[in-house]
């Protein structure tokens, strides 16, 4: 079923809004020399409004009621004092206060009592500004907080009082002065962000027109850039597929409602995008844990993909130009790591997780990534970018990756790390009647270690069968490095039981509903070990990891399996029969 056109609702939700803003309209003509100093127009009228795809929780309104703010999965009191000058317990936090992330929520409420707590944070804001952190007026940050502004416009002004107005829009047209200044600055998402907000100016905004011919070849040569043939992002993170999505289809949307065509880059990207999340979703709905993807918020992804209205298909088993390849077979669904990292200068969230996998049964994950923590500023986010975090091979506990400081090595409260290496890493794939596999290989351990590591696995067309090998092979003719050790990591996730066979290479894990699956190895040792899960929603979780173990050497040749366990009938008893379902 196709979701609702939201260019009606955008005109209404403008015409709410500039019914309070006549007043402030008369403000506004009377100081063109402002306008004149600042070299664009001021905004003061407003003529269709984006519509937000993330969903609000009303229940923030109630905390903010009681004296709290949740952000970002963190809470802090507040009082009856402006959040804005309270000890922010995280940078996410941090970023979602002063990206105005909580006006969605407030408007959710669809109360009062909601909006003019929304417009006393807003005036908190206004007032608190000029002083703010360099994190305030960060280029991302000020995207972000342009794009709430005008989605969320209706909520926040509608009835207002002319002074009120004015000074939002007087905010609004200062964050916009600044993104036509900073936009340019750096790449990747933040780029692509401010370019979106800049053009959702120009389409809701009265008199920014001007934006759109002067910014539109920019933003669709960044588009270009950022988004693969394949409809990967060049990061290589599946999430910022859907922080992308959840932007550019209100703004395609907006392109509609103005009636104007949208660019044909912008359509093409949308249908390469909205496949490739599809092509990167596991059995439960969540997209795979590489290279800085934490929580899957199943809401978000379920909003994007109900706006494909084109009906995009993904690629069979490869999506060449991201580096993954999707098997699926019955009832299993794995995606596997068998790219080489992102352009240096786009690796600050990437994962050392060559060659890794994850696996879902039906509906319920089985193997699984450590996945990345909510919180970029912690120890445990540089943990969760290791090698170790992932269900693949590490040699002596370090990555086939280095991470390497950057010049600017602090930023948003957190040290700058870009990651490097492997140099080399190429795939093949590999079908026949029985399965479907793909061979990886990348030589991430050739320096240190003297060799280069070698994965095949291969999914039985049954969905019953999923079998790996690992080798490790000497990269040169001086030998592979002494005293060195293999670990095999296979991250279950936390819902899943875990059962060491005794006397025996095996182990059983059996899944919530009950469905038991037994893993098989030889050529290492086999233990059971904790690990832990950082990509869910509200805490860090315990898990369980299967680990095999062994020396490095020219013959290292681990092959391990994992078999689906036929359930038993439970017996018959002569003369019971099933009780009807009424």
């Amino acid at each position: 079923m196709m979701p609702p056109q939201i260019s009606d609702q955008a005109r209404l939700a403008a015409l709410a809004v500039n019914r309070a803003g006549r007043s402030a309209l008369r403000l506004a003509l009377k100081s063109p020399f402002s306008r004149w100093m600042s070299g664009i127009p001021a905004a003061y009228h407003l003529l269709i409004l984006p519509h937000d795809l993330r969903t609000g929780d009303p229940s923030f309104a109630v905390e903010l009621y009681d004296g709290y703010i949740g952000l970002a999965g963190a809470t802090a009191p507040v009082g009856s004092e402006s959040p804005f000058l309270v000890m922010p317990p995280t940078v996410p936090w941090q970023k979602e206060l002063y990206g105005f992330g909580w006006l969605r929520h407030l408007h959710a409420a669809e109360d009062q009592i909601a909006r003019e707590k929304a417009r006393k944070l807003t005036l908190d804001w206004i007032a608190f500004a000029s002083s703010a952190p360099p994190l305030g007026r960060d280029r991302d940050i000020t995207a972000r907080r342009v794009i709430a502004l005008l989605s969320h416009a209706a909520f926040l002004l509608d009835g207002a009082e002319p002074d009120f107005y004015d000074a939002v829009m007087r905010m609004l047209s200062r964050d916009l002065h600044d993104l036509t200044v900073v936009y340019g600055d750096g790449s990747g998402v933040p780029k692509l962000r401010a370019l979106t907000a800049i053009l959702l100016a120009g389409l809701c905004i009265a008199e920014h027109e001007t934006y759109l011919t002067s910014y539109l070849p920019t933003f669709s040569a960044e588009l270009d850039r950022q988004i693969l043939e394949d409809g990967g992002h060049v990061s290589r993170d599946p999430g910022e597929l859907v922080e992308l999505l959840l932007e550019l289809l209100p703004l395609k949307q907006c392109f509609v409602a103005r009636q104007l065509e949208p660019p044909e880059k912008l359509y093409s990207a949308l249908k390469r995008m909205q496949a490739m999340v599809r092509f990167l979703r596991l059995g439960d709905g969540s997209l795979a844990r590489f290279n800085g993807m934490g929580p899957t918020f199943l809401d978000q992804v379920s909003a994007v993909l109900a706006y494909d209205d084109l009906g995009a298909t993904f690629p069979d088993l490869h999506a060449p130009n991201s580096g993954y390849t999707r098997l699926a077979a019955g009832e299993v669904v794995i995606i596997a790591d068998a790219g080489a990292p992102p352009p240096l200068h786009l690796s600050a969230r990437a994962h050392a997780g060559c060659g890794a996998f994850e696996m879902s049964v039906g509906t319920e994950p089985l193997i699984a990534n450590c996945g990345a923590p909510q919180d970029e500023t912690g120890d445990w986010y540089v943990v969760s970018r290791s090698t170790a975090a992932h269900s693949t091979l590490s040699i002596d506990d370090l990555s086939s990756s280095r991470l390497i400081k950057a010049q600017e090595s602090f930023v948003a409260g957190r040290e700058l790390f870009w990651l490097s290496g492997p140099r080399s890493v190429h795939h093949e794939i590999i079908e026949n009647d029985a399965s479907i596999g793909v061979r990886i290989g990348h030589d991430g351990y050739r320096e240190r270690f003297g060799m280069n590591h070698r994965r095949q696995i291969a999914l039985h067309k049954s969905g019953n069968e999923f079998a790996g090998h690992d080798q490790l092979m000497p990269a040169n003719q001086t030998g592979i490095e002494a005293n060195a050790h293999f670990a095999i990591r296979f991250h279950l996730h936390p819902r899943v039981a875990a059962q060491l066979s005794r006397n025996t290479n095996a182990v059983t894990l059996t899944l919530p509903s009950g469905a038991t699956w037994r893993m098989v190895a030889e050529g290492a040792d086999l233990d059971i070990e904790e690990s832990i899960f950082f990509a869910d929603p509200i805490c860090l979780r315990r898990s369980l990891q299967i680990v095999l173990k062994g020396p490095c050497s020219a013959a290292t040749s681990v092959h391990w399996k994992f078999e689906k366990v036929a359930q038993q009938q439970k017996p018959v008893i002569q003369g019971a029969y099933p009780r009807r379902l009424v």
